[in-house]
């Protein structure tokens, strides 16, 4: 600037604008010693100086000292910074810290003045940090808020980047409730959308086996179907509209269970064969599969100690447990094991206290339930255990409608536990049980619910909206398959028929409650892409 033949070299007075005396005081002293005296006020002047007079040794101190400081308050200023003077590393290493720390960033108030495109970035970013998803959203919900004005036109754009299928039922309704999804989005997008476009819920059912058209033999099914609509005809006609979703990976199974844990759906054990009347089915390899729901894609996982079929399955605490089960249909099991997805391994956990095929279990405030099933000797149970995977049963008080229970399903709705169809014993073999009972925890008590309108053995069960649904299974009473699907809603206390399976498939299951072989679950589709949005309107 004085030698090379500019302005400044003829002038008396250089005027360095925007540079405080105190900055180029420190500069000097730099110069002079080597030294520089930084703390977390005056760090960020003399780093933008340092950019300014291209001086690299004071640069270099600056930054040394704002990552050996950097906290959630001084990230964003610190990626900030680097935005406006092309600082790849600096940037790197503060987008870095934002995204293992972004619980606590997002909380901040310098997260409100936050760009929208590196908003986006990190929202974008597979490393991105929280305990749930959940999180990401109020973030993206605080940061529209600061400016709505502004920044509503951003929103849809900004919940492509959250995982709404990371979250559980109780987040995505705190989703649903946000009165921020109700306004329109430029008119295009309102609240309606946004909820079947990210987020529809959907009953699925997978595999089973069915009668073929001959009536020789039954086949197992590889078949995926999902309930697209529920549709009201005249008068007392309902239907159910189904639609094709993927296969199942050979070979067929039933018998099996399914369950749905961190948005991965488990297929576990049962039969792989075709069930002729004339001979005896092997039992499966001790085998389950994994279906990555968003990818359509299915991976073989680790095989469970013992093969089984009719047992029963839940998940708590990041964990699948499995509960007993019939293993070569003259030996039933009491053995419990569970898989931790984390390292693809099954362990042994406490046994049951004694042998069960055809039971259900259940989570219910943070505990798992076994209610009935058949013991060793062919005898249904009428009996409900609480088990702890550390010290194994506690009994509880028994079920009351009959003297006792098996092939039946079980859900906690309402803080209660909802026990629907099944067989009981009579005086000469076995009957169809149409008396359904709910059993409430804190009191030990057992209480009657309406009955079905028609026989369910091993159906499945599913929760949708506070309310549940039983589909499929056969009757002992007809030795026929049953196509219907019911509804019980609880604040009506009533069942209502919405209509038929795509055929009627028979040894059903449920997420929570599955002991045999085909499943209808709830779950989260990911891509807007792969179903036609849910019409709540016919439902």
């Amino acid at each position: 600037m004085l030698c090379g033949g500019l302005r400044e070299s003829s002038e008396k007075a250089i005027s360095l604008r925007g540079v405080a005396s105190w900055v180029l005081w420190a500069i000097l002293e730099f110069l002079y010693s080597g030294t520089l005296r930084l703390g977390r006020e005056d760090v960020w002047e003399l780093a933008e100086a340092a950019l300014l007079f291209q001086l690299q040794g004071v640069f270099v101190l600056c930054e040394e000292f704002l990552l050996e400081h950097i906290d959630p308050s001084s990230c964003l200023d610190i990626l900030a910074l680097a935005e406006a003077y092309g600082l790849d590393q600096l940037g790197r290493k503060a987008e870095q810290y934002a995204l293992r720390q972004f619980q606590s960033v997002s909380c901040g108030d310098k997260f409100q003045d936050l760009p929208l495109p590196l908003l986006e970035r990190l929202l974008e970013e597979d490393s991105l940090c929280v305990d749930s998803e959940i999180q990401v959203f109020r973030a993206v919900r605080c940061w529209v808020e600061e400016d709505l004005g502004e920044r509503l036109p951003f929103l849809p754009g900004l919940l492509e980047h959250v995982r709404f299928g990371l979250m559980s039922y109780t987040e995505l309704q705190e989703v649903q409730s946000c009165t921020l999804l109700t306004r329109s989005l430029r008119g295009k997008l309102p609240y309606t959308a946004v909820i079947n476009w990210f987020f529809p819920q959907v009953l699925v059912v997978v595999g089973g086996d069915f009668v073929d058209e001959d009536f020789t033999r039954r086949v197992p099914s590889r078949s995926l179907w999902f309930a697209q609509r529920f549709l009201r005809g005249l008068g007392l006609i309902r239907t159910v509209e189904w639609k094709s979703l993927t296969e199942l990976p050979e070979p067929p199974r039933f018998r099996h269970c399914v369950c749905v844990l961190n948005n991965q759906l488990y297929v576990l054990g049962g039969h792989q064969t075709v069930l002729h009347s004339n001979f005896k089915l092997p039992i499966s390899p001790n085998t389950h599969y994994l279906e990555k729901i968003t990818q359509d894609h299915w991976d073989r996982v680790a095989d469970m100690h013992s093969p089984r079929d009719y047992f029963a399955t839940a998940c708590l605490a990041g964990k699948v447990y499995v509960f007993g089960g019939n293993h070569d249909d003259t030996q039933y099991l009491n053995t419990v094991e569970f898989y931790t997805p984390e390292d693809n391994t099954w362990r042994l956990a406490q046994p049951l206290d004694r042998a069960l095929c055809g039971h259900a279990a259940a989570v219910s405030g943070g505990e798992i339930f076994i209610s009935g099933g058949c013991d060793t000797r062919s005898g249904c149970l009428p009996y409900l255990w609480c088990y702890d995977p550390s010290h194994g049963c506690s009994s509880r008080a028994p079920m009351v409608a009959g003297v006792g229970r098996a092939g039946h399903a079980m859900l906690a709705l309402g803080g209660k536990l909802l026990v629907v169809g099944g067989l009981q014993p009579l005086w000469a073999g076995f009957g169809d049980q149409l008396q359904c009972e709910a059993y409430d925890p804190t009191l030990d008590t057992w209480v009657a619910i309406p009955r079905l309108p028609r026989p369910h053995l091993f159906p499945a069960a599913v929760l949708l909206d506070g309310v549940m649904y039983v589909l499929g299974g056969s009757s002992v009473d007809t030795a026929r398959d049953t196509p219907w699907v019911h509804r019980y809603d609880p604040r009506t206390g009533c069942w209502d028929n919405l209509g038929k399976l795509p055929r009627p498939y028979a040894d059903l299951a449920a997420g929570q409650a599955t002991h045999t072989c085909t499943v209808t679950l709830l779950f989260t589709i990911l891509s807007p892409h792969m179903i036609e949005p849910w019409n709540s309107n016919t439902l």
